[in-house]
C-alpha cells in the first residue's frame, strides 16, 4: 500500500501522486463520504485538467484504499466464479462480510458499486464509476496499466467488503 498520501489540513483533500498521473480523495461531508478523483499528467508533466470524479465511498480511508489498490505492485484479482457472473456484461452478487453482514456488489456497465442493506433500507456503500468510450482527451482517462478496469474495481470492492467486515469485530 501507498503511503506517499499528503493532506494539508481541515478541509483540504488528500492527494496522492503517481508516476503517471495524481489522485485526490476530498470528504464530501466531515467524516464521512469521500469523493476519489484522478487526472493524468501530459506528456510535459503536467496536469492538462483538473482531477475528474471516478467514485464516491463511505470514507476518505476507503476511497485513499481504492486508489492505493490501483497503484498496488499487485493488484488485487477478482476470483474466478465472480469473473465468470460478471465479465463480460453486467451482474450483481451477494457477498457476505467476515462479521456476517451482507452486501451486494454490482456491475451495470455505468458503474461498479457496493451496497449495504441497513434495515429496511440499501445504502450505496462504494461506487467506481467505469470510464466512458474512447476520445482522444484527458477526460477519458483512468490510471494506466489496468486492461480491464471493471475487473480491478470489482477485486477492490471485495476488499472493501474483507476490511469493513474485519474494522467492525
Amino acid at each position: 500500500m501507498s503511503d506517499g498520501w499528503t493532506w494539508k489540513g481541515a478541509g483540504a483533500p488528500w492527494t496522492l501522486e503517481a508516476a503517471h498521473g495524481v489522485w485526490v480523495v476530498s470528504e464530501l461531508r466531515a467524516g464521512g463520504r469521500a469523493e476519489l478523483r484522478y487526472a493524468s499528467f501530459d506528456e510535459e508533466g503536467r496536469l492538462p485538467v483538473a482531477p475528474l470524479p471516478i467514485g464516491e465511498f463511505a470514507s476518505a480511508g476507503d476511497a485513499r484504499l481504492a486508489a492505493d489498490l490501483y497503484e498496488a505492485a499487485e493488484p488485487p484479482k477478482l476470483p474466478k466464479n465472480l469473473v465468470d457472473a460478471f465479465l463480460p456484461g453486467c451482474g450483481e452478487a451477494e457477498i457476505l462480510s467476515p462479521d456476517g453482514r451482507t452486501f451486494q456488489l454490482s456491475f451495470l456497465g455505468e458503474a461498479v458499486t457496493l451496497s449495504r442493506d441497513e434495515g429496511s433500507a440499501k445504502s450505496e456503500w462504494a461506487r467506481l464509476d467505469q470510464p466512458r468510450a474512447s476520445g482522444d482527451g484527458p477526460e477519458y482517462t483512468r490510471p494506466p496499466g489496468h486492461e480491464e478496469p471493471a475487473e480491478l474495481d470489482l477485486a477492490i470492492m471485495l476488499r472493501l467488503v474483507g476490511r469493513t467486515g474485519a474494522a467492525a469485530k
